[in-house]
């Protein structure tokens, strides 16, 4: 009889698959609904011209860079404004409120965000906007923020420092910040200079470069698939030893940190994967 292939794609157990990428990687796609994984992952099957989930795991094996191309494929590192807007929200909401109090409380003004993997720039600019907007309530007139946007990518980065973009994606841009922090000319927008003025775009290579010390909040989110299990803990490393005390770091929604980072880390909000360097 003639197998379908439905049938030949499910030898092999897609669970043992995703539990697989998740060891690999630290990719945990428990929180996408199943047959969306499924069709993602037939892409790649068929790009490929595989046939099972088994003979994909081999080829993950064999070629890391797959890995990347999985990640296009799920669509997890698309850039845009105020992505996942939750953990802006979380961020405006808990996190800014209670590192700005403890500055005020040790009379310091200086706020260092550090954007990791800040691609074309969309990030850091939503996150100097965050801390903006934070600083017009009086307990915060007195900050002086930075935001520290880094990457590999050199073209990229050369696109966030010209700070313009489609007017399609104004739309990810929380209406009262469009306002304040957008002027808009024609089918581009721009990000104005009292948002690109607290910004700095450098090339860093987290395994090569000197990192960045003495920051208070970092943000490398979506980027961990690119790096085995090693590489992450390594990478983490570089962020605990960049924290300020009580400095906060936010993962991707989809992240976890390593066992042996986790212990040392404290559990800030788990939906939102932000965790405490401790005070």
């Amino acid at each position: 009889m003639e197998q379908r292939p439905e049938d030949s794609l499910t030898r092999g157990s897609l669970e043992r698959l995703l539990e697989k990428v998740r060891a690999d990687r630290g990719l945990d796609l428990s929180q996408y609904r199943p047959r969306y994984v499924e069709r993602r992952v037939a892409t790649r099957l068929h790009a490929l011209g595989l046939q099972t989930y088994r003979q994909y795991s081999a080829r993950l094996d064999t070629d890391p860079a797959e890995y990347p191309r999985l990640l296009d494929a799920l669509t997890i590192n698309v850039t845009q404004f105020f992505r996942d807007p939750s953990v802006f929200e979380f961020l405006r909401a808990e996190v800014l409120p209670a590192l700005f109090a403890a500055k005020a409380a040790r009379h310091q003004r200086i706020v260092r965000i550090w954007s990791a993997g800040c691609a074309t720039g969309q990030e850091p600019y939503s996150l100097a906007m965050a801390v903006l907007d934070e600083t017009r309530h009086a307990r915060s007139r007195n900050i002086l923020p930075t935001v520290i946007g880094t990457d590999i990518d050199r073209t990229a980065l050369e696109a966030a420092r010209r700070a313009v973009y489609p007017v399609g994606q104004l739309a990810h841009i929380p209406e009262a910040d469009r306002a304040r922090f957008v002027e808009v000319t024609g089918d581009h927008f721009h990000i104005r200079p009292e948002v690109t003025r607290h910004v700095r775009l450098r090339y860093l290579n987290l395994f090569e470069d000197e990192p960045i010390h003495g920051v208070d909040v970092i943000f490398c989110r979506n980027v961990f698939i690119y790096f085995n299990r090693k590489e992450q803990e390594r990478m983490l490393q570089v962020f605990w030893d960049g924290l300020s005390r009580g400095g906060y770091l936010v993962l991707g929604r989809s992240e976890r940190l390593a066992p042996s980072m986790a212990e040392r880390f404290e559990l800030v909000s788990s939906r939102e994967r932000v965790y405490r360097k401790p005070a």
